[in-house]
């Protein structure tokens, strides 16, 4: 799907995205990512949701956002008790959702210039 988004201030933003990869800078990336709007994507070697660890979302956590999305793959999964304590235990809410809802919210809320991070599960 192509996105309509505006260049501001040197932001990272989504430009498009299809099940097999998402654009980001010009750049496609065909595995999961870590993206905040300042920096350019990291990898994150989660491959599904269900390799979602509790250190994993805890690292997660201690990102300075205040909006966490997780994009979950092609489906919405929701938290395990055990990733939901994680989340309580820094005070920290997340979003979790399908990876291309991510990728869209992640768009609107970084050009609301909010403080987001979304952890993207690939492929969509």
């Amino acid at each position: 799907m192509e996105l309509e988004t505006e260049a501001i201030d040197g932001r990272s933003t989504i430009s498009s995205y299809a099940s097999d990869g998402v654009v980001i800078g010009g750049k496609t990336l065909t595995e999961s990512f870590i993206l905040t709007p300042y920096a350019d994507p990291v990898p994150w070697g989660v491959d599904q949701f269900s390799d979602l660890s509790a250190s994993l979302l805890d690292k997660l956590c201690g990102m300075d956002c205040e909006v966490l999305l997780v994009g979950t793959g092609m489906k919405q999964v929701f938290p395990s008790p055990e990733l939901s304590r994680v989340l309580a235990r820094h005070g920290q809410s997340a979003e979790f959702m399908n990876s291309r809802a991510a990728c869209s919210t992640f768009n609107v809320l970084s050009l609301d210039d909010r403080r987001v991070t979304a952890a993207i599960i690939l492929p969509l």
